[in-house]
């Protein structure tokens, strides 16, 4: 019997990659994808569910029940919404999918696409770093037996969707540039997917944060597809 995997937010960059080895892997039965907007995939393995209010999941509880893995792949840029709304989005809307998800299916694996320079601790000035630290906090406290927090550098985009913003075009070029002078510091959404869907599969290896080094290990080395 396969693995029924939940996966949020699955239109984003790193996502829709996901969501694609999730269909691909013959170690998964079913795939449920939340998003506020469908994702327009056709797939037997595929229940695609919109849901428009992220500050409360109960209405699906009969959609999280039996759930193996749950990768949570929902962000926004900082630049892009207020202060308020950045952790809003970053955290309130997991633990509000932790809250109902840690009753229906306490026994599952726990996915977090995180990232570099999150501060549990909450001492940094930068927001981000607040705020990806306070999910992971929350992510702890739900109690889930096997979690991983992923926490890539900069993310260069391969797929049919990449972020938007000024700000990101310009940097594009430099990233690019960093990529051929220092590969180690850059990761591709798949290879970041890659690593996310082989380690959520598996639970093989212990609950902790896998940094960016650690995911082009994990990437490297998993069934390429």
């Amino acid at each position: 019997m396969g693995q029924t995997a939940l996966l949020i937010g699955a239109t984003g960059m790193v996502g829709s990659q996901v969501l694609d080895l999730l269909l691909r892997s013959p170690a998964v039965d079913k795939v449920i994808t939340i998003s506020r907007r469908t994702t327009g995939v056709r797939h037997d393995k595929l229940r695609d569910i919109a849901h428009a209010d992220f500050r409360d999941f109960a209405a699906l509880k009969a959609d999280l029940t039996g759930i193996d893995v749950c990768f949570y792949c929902v962000g926004v840029y900082q630049g892009h919404v207020s202060k308020e709304a950045f952790f809003e989005i970053t955290c309130d809307y997991q633990k509000a999918l932790t809250d109902v998800l840690s009753q229906t299916s306490p026994q599952a694996t726990f996915v977090l696409f995180g990232a570099s320079g999150a501060d549990p601790g909450e001492k940094s000035r930068a927001t981000f770093a607040q705020a990806k630290g306070r999910a992971e906090t929350l992510l702890h406290a739900a109690g889930f037996p096997k979690t991983y927090i992923f926490r890539p550098g900069y993310i260069h985009p391969t797929g049919a969707r990449s972020p938007s913003g000024l700000v990101y075009k310009l940097a594009k070029p430099v990233f690019a540039f960093m990529r051929r002078r220092n590969p180690d510091a850059v990761l591709t959404d798949r290879a970041l997917a890659r690593a996310m869907v082989s380690v959520g599969l598996t639970t093989t290896r212990a609950s902790g944060v896998i940094d960016n080094r650690a995911i082009k290990e994990i990437a490297g080395g998993a069934v390429q597809t």
